[in-house]
């Protein structure tokens, strides 16, 4: 386990990895830390999927309510990611990862004590703020240690980080039978903030390094400049807003909110169903990013990327109407979790070739920023949707939503760049 990052890495050539960036000890364990962490992000972040179905009515709030508490959080959630882009030239990237944990870690604390919805809208605020820096400073931070595989490599980051999500609900409608809610939130907490202390370990190293002999000024212009470059990049904003169109599929969207009461209300499942629900969709996030990152390394990322939008279209559409069948509902949920959930990583492979490597920071600040920009909207309008009209209007409106990232990938440019093929002499 320990040489998986560099196996993943050595598969194309024997000097991929830049040697100046530390040992091969230092690169597994940014690999694994930066793995595991994101791993209990998504734990902390999908155990609420289930935990809605007994905070709800304990703290009397319903769909519509819901969707404004997913708006809130995804709201700053994607304001604090536009901010790292001018952080990391003046603060490590491990650094800005452990406060990030610390802070989730806190917020989770704290909403185990709330007595009201709108003091679990505040805490919830506050762990989506600590969230925020695993995506796009922990993608930079792997990029900057892996750049000849980056597809790869992000893709098994969130393949790995979707165990977190596939163990949360079976774990929470677990730990439900032995402890209240409350004390779930409280329990769990300490996993984020013992990830967050373990990045204060390592050392500062390339984007600190390079801002400790600058003058902040200087620093900060080359920042703006950074972003500058990236906002002139057609890809990267065309790539941006694929992500942000299609409605479903997001980590702390929709999928989150909504799926786990709509299961117990509407289809009448018990809690154990929902989560087991719930974990044969987090199967098929775990195997559709790693295995369409995988096929996009090899052919066309763009190709891919359009295939997977048709086809979470269709699974998202199927899903609208599926009724409480649980084979067909299973076999639904781990394609719908194919599909969805491997455009985060895809994208994100798309912007890295689109990019230089010294504008890649400010590149994936751009892009989840931009990327979660409609996802409050979205969240308000499958809650308004959902409270008015159900559960099959809410999803067909956001299986047609992704006709419109189909379109704009016509104008995207592949820029992944050619594999180089030794010739014989």
């Amino acid at each position: 386990m320990a040489d998986t990052a560099d196996k993943i890495e050595a598969r194309t050539t024997n000097d991929e990895v830049d040697p100046g960036v530390g040992t091969a000890l230092e690169r597994n364990s940014i690999f694994w830390l930066t793995n595991f962490s994101h791993a209990v992000n998504h734990f902390q972040n999908q155990m609420v999927g289930v935990l809605y179905i007994v905070i709800m009515p304990d703290l009397g709030f319903d769909y519509q309510d819901l969707g404004t508490l997913t708006a809130v959080m995804i709201l700053l959630g994607g304001v604090t990611q536009g901010f790292y882009g001018f952080a990391t030239p003046f603060m490590p990237r491990v650094w800005l990862l452990g406060i990030g944990n610390i802070v989730l870690g806190l917020g989770t604390l704290a909403s185990g004590f709330v007595g009201s919805y709108g003091g679990f809208v505040a805490t919830r605020g506050v762990a989506a703020v600590g969230a925020s820096a695993q995506h796009p400073v922990g993608s930079s931070l792997l990029v900057s240690y892996f750049p000849k595989k980056m597809g790869t490599i992000l893709s098994f980051n969130m393949s790995f980080s979707n165990i977190g999500s596939l163990l949360a609900p079976l774990a929470a409608a677990g730990l439900l039978l032995i402890m209240d809610w409350r004390q779930i939130f409280m329990s769990i907490a300490a996993l984020s903030i013992l990830m967050g202390a373990a990045y204060f370990l390592f050392r500062n190293r390339g984007n600190a390094g390079q801002a400790e002999h600058q003058a902040r000024k200087v620093t900060l212009a080359r920042g703006k400049a950074s972003y500058l470059r990236v906002l002139r990049n057609r890809n990267v904003l065309l790539v941006s807003l694929v992500m942000a169109v299609g409605g479903a599929g997001r980590d702390m969207g929709v999928n989150l909110a909504f799926l786990g009461p709509h299961f117990s209300i509407d289809l009448g499942l018990s809690t154990g169903m929902v989560a087991i629900a719930l974990t044969a969709m987090q199967i098929g996030g775990i195997v559709g990013p790693f295995a369409l990152g995988w096929l996009s390394d090899r052919v066309s990322r763009k190709g891919v990327i359009q295939a997977s939008m048709i086809l979470s279209s269709v699974a998202t559409l199927w899903l609208a109407f599926q009724g409480a069948f649980l084979p067909a509902l299973l076999f639904n949920l781990v394609f719908y979790g194919v599909v969805t959930r491997s455009r985060m990583t895809l994208t994100q492979a798309m912007v890295a070739d689109s990019i230089a490597q010294e504008d890649i920071d400010a590149a994936f600040s751009v892009f989840f920023l931009l990327g979660v920009a409609s996802a409050p909207v979205w969240a308000l309008l499958v809650g308004f949707l959902m409270q008015r009209f159900g559960f099959t209007i809410a999803f067909s409106v956001l299986g047609f939503s992704y006709v419109f990232g189909i379109v704009l990938m016509l104008f995207v440019k592949d820029a992944k760049p050619t594999p180089m093929v030794a010739v014989a002499t």
